[in-house]
């Protein structure tokens, strides 16, 4: 009897497994280009208070962190000026060719292999995007620091015979798809 109990057991479980099928499922990942700029400084001060400022050239410091950008591929960023610097006559504007601008890597966690850093010094003018930074990859989180200047000789002697005040501009900074 326990033996006629036991090839049933046997023959209805490999009549169940037997009828056991199996089913796929298509998994699909839809990657979008996403890019995005962030810029964590927006003031930038420079300040001409002593000779020797006029006469070496003066810079901001080197701003930490400023660009903070995101991109799924390859990437420039560019800047452009909405006008030369100015306190409001245009007769007495700063040039934008007295400016300069040095990016660098920041404290970015992301790898950024093979960047290009392009240092911008009396090119930058109203309107013409000029490329700051490009990448052969894409990041998540590449943070680049700049350096904005106005060196000595040409850059400095525009400052010249100038009324007194605040000269600005603004910079806008884009990033595009290589």
């Amino acid at each position: 009897m326990k033996k006629i109990i036991l090839c049933l057991v046997l023959l209805l479980g490999g009549l169940f497994f037997s009828r056991a099928k199996a089913q796929d499922a298509n998994l699909t990942v839809s990657l979008a280009a996403l890019q995005s700029i962030k810029l964590n400084t927006a003031t930038i001060n420079i300040n001409f208070l002593t000779e020797a400022d006029y006469a070496n050239g003066k810079s901001s410091g080197v701003i930490a962190d400023q660009i903070e950008v995101f991109s799924t591929g390859l990437f420039t960023v560019s800047v452009t000026a909405s006008g030369p610097l100015s306190a409001g006559d245009s007769k007495n504007d700063i040039p934008l060719s007295a400016l300069t601008l040095t990016p660098t890597l920041g404290s970015s966690f992301s790898t950024m292999t093979q960047q290009l850093y392009n240092t911008i010094a009396g090119t930058l003018y109203k309107d013409v995007p000029k490329a700051l930074i490009k990448t052969s990859s894409g990041t998540f989180n590449a943070k680049f620091s700049v350096n904005y200047g106005i060196l000595p000789g040409v850059g400095s002697v525009n400052l010249l015979n100038r009324p007194v005040g605040d000269y600005t501009t603004t910079l806008t900074y884009t990033i595009s798809p290589d």
